[in-house]
């Protein structure tokens, strides 16, 4: 049974290949190039165990996500993946996003072309990290086991889904939820000029919910800032996305060494202390998102300003929004307001009484 599983993944693949390529005709030019001899690897994929679900014939009607499953079984399982899922099911489309860890592109469903995931694909290095996974018998690569960690039921919607992953030679793929009518959390401050607080509550709210959801299932995302949430319009759903530098939170603390994220949103305690928590660390983030969402700019731009520097506060915030963005950006981690106090601060609930403005007054008097 094996074998023929197999030799039909070996079929699906090279027909795969040979739509995308004869077909489809991809376009010339270096970018083209490092596709196309990326697809060419593909087929070796399909006489590999990572290949975690051998590929089945297509419905009838047209499928989605959810109905795209083994017979007999549903689309949730323990790892939370939507089995009989991969590549050879789905046309790849346009380049939709590009960094240090490789390309992203739409795909269509070749059935359907309402149904669309995004590939990510990454290039594999001796610096990748890989991690023991339940129900796994070989390591998983890091972004993957945390992301598996995230995907068991309940999920949470304000997480980016992982329906599958695969490994080519010296290649990884993700295949991932495809969030339509989007665009990058950056993208929509610059778009936006003076973004209200309400609409700054709804934001932060689903980020808070985001993180917190990590932390029950005890992962660090160690690199959320505003190119790594994707926001849907008009509705302001967010989705966080790309945990290529998470890590397992454990009862140790990290090594300032394991801190991977972007420079700007590094926390105090990971450059001047030898380890750093998660939790704190999550706080600091939130305050500087919260930051940038109001001012539109970053509140500290290098490792000087996050040790040392002043942030600037535009006049037109509510004092308890400024409130909020100072208790999360104190640089004692243990000053520093905790991870649960956040979401029940007064600024989340601007109907109840506000003790920060009842401190204001008695102040002024």
């Amino acid at each position: 049974m094996n074998v023929l599983s197999t030799v039909a993944a070996a079929l699906f693949m090279k027909i795969f290949l040979f739509v995308f390529f004869i077909l489809e005709n991809p376009k010339k030019g270096r970018k083209g190039k490092r596709v196309s001899a990326f697809f060419k690897r593909a087929w070796k994929a399909a006489k590999l165990p990572f290949l975690h679900f051998t590929p089945q014939p297509e419905p009838e009607s047209e499928p989605d996500l959810e109905s795209v499953c083994l017979p007999g079984q549903g689309p949730e399982e323990a790892s939370g993946l939507t089995r009989g899922l991969d590549l050879t099911q789905f046309e790849v489309g346009d380049l939709i996003g590009e960094g240090a860890f490789g390309q992203v592109y739409v795909a269509s469903h070749k059935r359907s072309k309402r149904v669309k995931v995004a590939l990510k694909c990454m290039v594999k290095s001796q610096q990748d990290r890989y991690l023991d996974v339940d129900g796994h018998s070989t390591p998983v690569l890091a972004e993957v086991a945390m992301m598996l960690r995230l995907m068991k039921a309940p999920r949470s919607p304000n997480i980016i889904r992982l329906h599958n992953w695969l490994e080519i030679e010296d290649n990884c793929v993700l295949i991932l939820e495809y969030a339509e009518s989007c665009q990058t959390l950056l993208q929509y401050i610059k778009d936006t000029a003076d973004i209200e607080e309400n609409q700054a509550r709804q934001l932060m709210r689903q980020l808070i919910r985001a993180i917190m959801f990590c932390t029950e299932r005890g992962v660090f995302h160690g690199d959320i800032h505003t190119a790594n949430i994707l926001v849907t319009l008009p509705r302001l759903e967010l989705k966080l996305i790309d945990f290529g530098c998470a890590q397992p939170i454990t009862q140790k603390p990290f090594n300032k060494s394991d801190y991977r994220g972007a420079g700007h949103g590094m926390p105090p305690e990971a450059l001047r202390c030898r380890v750093f928590h998660a939790n704190p660390a999550y706080v600091w983030t939130i305050g500087i998102m919260l930051y940038e969402i109001m001012h539109g700019r970053l509140a500290f731009n290098n490792r000087q300003s996050i040790m040392f520097g002043a942030i600037q506060i535009h006049p037109r915030l509510s004092t308890a929004c400024v409130d909020l963005i100072s208790q999360c950006l104190i640089r004692n981690p243990a000053k520093r307001l905790q991870l649960h106090q956040v979401e029940e601060h007064c600024w989340f609930n601007p109907t109840t009484p506000n003790p920060v403005k009842q401190l204001y007054k008695r102040r002024k008097n």
